[in-house]
């Protein structure tokens, strides 16, 4: 046989050399590894069970009340109480405008705004909004699923375990479970979003996507600040996972920081004023010397989150003052999550060039927790759960790949959701082991926020050197609410407050500069009619905490029911002072100014030589209680005793259609 090809197989073999030969890579374009067509039912399919999975995980949290720092955002803001109506306002304030403390360093419009809404559809109905709740998080698993489909190129396996592991994780419950949670699970949706809108722009160059994803960062700002940190997530994602261009790099990061600085200037324009420093009570580790021991503690704290990642049991929703001691450079609280974060850093920048997977988990989780770690810099708290809301994808990736690498689960041409199952078997029977586990503790632990009582009580057993549980538990069981089911002399009545007494003190015990206890010891002894204890407590409390509204008010409310109005007055003044809008202490200046009015209309009874002239006084005073009432209500619309004030004053001067007018809103606002 010849060894010659023939002119026909010598061109059939140039064709076939044309074919394998590589696209040449201009530098305006890069080749794209083609990603195969999904097939839309198989999708859906999978969607179907990721969505099942955080109805069955979540659903009994819908019969949850509101807990915690609900109650603060919602239940008792007067802000977001007014509905609909507040919501351009909510958009020009800070996060706590509306409660009796306000702050100007958080700026979260957007779920705040939420919470509005849902109190105009369903006014005290906590069921809708923890319905919105799963609502969101729901889209968010799925939202997560469609983005890293994306970015890993048709790759189907790591993402959906991904999913399911971090819809199940015991870690979110206080997120998805706590109302309040919602800013957490708004930001990481629009984080979601605003990567797959860069991946569209990625993909397409289309500068419409580009402004899409602008839109959803500034959503995703507008829900929590720590949406920051996806600044550097993004440009991450896009060098691990796609082909971009320089060029693309430059438009996203721009995109991004422009966004960012729009973000920080409107928030700069609307916290305006003094911002306080963080309260040791709130995070200890501001109250210890030294710098290099405030970071040893942190990185301990950072451990035990590192522990909870893997092992969610058991969850706390705080750990404050004297649950978490000091951390010293040699204890192995310190050395031993120290290494492992110092060994997974060089892990993940060995592996940087190579673009390894697990190497993005590692950087994504040290990014975003970052500003929640105590590390670069102090923040309000020194433990929550919730923190770990966003950071824990990284973690939740990381193993999903690992388990796919495991089990050798490699993509194949799979259209079916039985194929996917049967395909990816031992890998998925491991997923749904570890997703049964956290989901047995997920809805365990849902209904433990389902009230204060419930949340305190419980997680006191979990960590009873926490002062801040103490206090909450017995602030709890001493609320207006609470106390006004049993009438005074009752047994129960009085049990309670002698339970809340131990249990204020015991917080005072663990932390002997907390002042919330003391402030409320002092309400409990004037509730036992010791007056003086009363107001030792509450001057120490005012002494050791001067520019505390509540604190005044108190102490003011104190003084007021024992006669002494013009020390009374101070307090109120000092009070409306440090908080304009508070519309108890409003009332309450304003019932001093009334009751000073009734005095001199009394002496003119007794001295009609200068009854007229008394009288002329009193009708100052009323006017004057008249300014502060109708403020008071002005500043809360739903303060039943604030309308009621206003009708009684207007009483005084006469005006009985006036005072029909205001016992009337008075009685609607109470319901009665």
């Amino acid at each position: 046989m010849s060894g010659k090809l023939t002119r026909k197989e010598r061109a059939e073999l140039q064709r076939a050399k044309q074919q394998a030969a590589p696209v040449p890579v201009t530098a305006a374009k890069k080749k794209t590894t083609p990603v195969r067509r999904e097939n839309r039912s198989f999708i859906r399919g999978l969607n179907i069970i990721l969505i099942v999975l955080v109805i069955a995980i979540y659903g009994n949290s819908l019969a949850n009340w509101y807990a915690l720092d609900d109650y603060g955002v919602i239940l008792e803001n007067t802000q977001t109480k007014r509905g609909t109506s507040a919501v351009f306002e909510i958009f020009k304030s800070a996060y706590r405008t509306g409660t009796t403390s306000g702050d100007n360093v958080l700026y979260r419009p957007l779920s705040k705004a939420m919470f509005a809404i849902e109190w105009s559809l369903s006014e005290r109905g906590a069921g809708l909004s923890h319905f919105m709740n799963l609502v969101c998080f729901a889209l968010s698993i799925v939202l997560l699923f469609k983005m890293l489909r994306l970015y890993m190129r048709g790759n189907i396996i790591v993402p959906f375990i991904t999913a399911l592991i971090f819809a199940a994780h015991p870690i979110h419950t206080e997120v998805v479970a706590n109302i309040k949670g919602r800013d957490d699970i708004m930001c990481f949706l629009f984080f979601v979003l605003t990567a797959i809108y860069v991946h569209r722009y990625t993909i397409s160059a289309q500068t419409k996507h580009l402004a899409f994803a602008a839109g959803a960062f500034f959503l995703c700002c507008l829900s929590k600040e720590s949406a920051i940190t996806f600044v550097a997530v993004i440009p991450l994602m896009l060098y691990f996972f796609t082909e971009a261009t320089r060029k693309t790099f430059i438009n996203v990061g721009a995109m991004l920081g422009g966004v960012t600085i729009l973000f920080l200037l409107i928030r700069a324009a609307v916290l305006s004023g003094e911002s306080p420093g963080v309260p040791v009570v709130d995070n200890y580790i501001v109250g210890i010397d030294g710098f290099l021991t405030q970071r040893i503690t942190a990185i301990a704290i950072a451990g035990i989150y590192l522990l909870k990642l893997f092992v969610p049991y058991s969850l706390v929703s705080d750990a404050s003052v004297s649950q978490i001691p000091v951390y010293h450079i040699s204890d192995w609280q310190f050395l031993v999550p120290f290494v492992i974060f110092l060994a997974a850093f060089a892990f993940a920048v060995m592996k940087f060039k190579s673009k390894h997977p697990v190497s993005f988990g590692i950087l994504y989780f040290f990014i975003t927790f970052s500003l929640v770690s105590n590390i670069v810099f102090l923040l309000g708290t020194n433990y929550a759960e919730r923190l770990l809301y966003a950071p824990s994808l990284g973690i939740c990736f990381a193993v999903a790949y690992l388990i796919a690498k495991i089990f050798r689960s490699e993509e194949t041409s799979i259209d079916s959701v039985g194929e996917f199952f049967r395909a990816h078997r031992n890998g998925l029977i491991l997923t749904g082991v570890i997703v049964i586990a956290y989901s047995f503790i997920t809805i365990q632990r849902n209904p433990e926020w389902s009230d204060n009582e419930t949340l305190y009580s419980t997680d006191l057993g979990k960590s009873p050197n926490s002062c801040k549980l103490h206090y909450y538990y017995a602030n709890h069981l001493v609320q207006l609410d609470s106390l006004a089911k049993f009438p005074e002399g009752t047994k129960e009545r009085e049990r309670r407050i002698d339970t809340a007494i131990f249990e204020f003190r015991k917080s005072i015990s663990l932390y002997p500069a907390y002042t919330d206890p003391m402030d409320r010891l002092g309400q409990m002894f004037f509730e036992k009619k010791m007056i003086d204890s009363s107001g030792y407590y509450h001057k120490l409390a005012t002494t050791l905490a001067p520019r505390s509204a509540i604190y005044h008010n108190n102490y003011g409310r104190m003084l007021f029911v024992t006669g002494q109005l013009d020390e009374a007055q101070v307090e109120f003044e000092s009070a409306i002072r440090l908080n304009p809008g508070y519309a108890h202490a409003l009332n309450n200046l304003a019932s001093v100014h009334g009751t000073r009015g009734a005095n001199y209309v009394n002496e003119g009874k007794k001295d009609t030589v200068h009854a007229a002239e008394l009288n002329q006084k009193a009708v100052e005073c009323y006017q004057k209680s008249l300014e502060y009432s109708l403020r008071s209500v002005q500043y809360d619309p739903n303060y039943a005793q604030g309308y009621q004030t206003t009708a009684i004053t207007y009483a005084s001067l006469g005006n009985q259609a006036k005072y029909q007018e205001y016992m009337q809103l008075s009685k609607q606002v109470s319901g009665k």
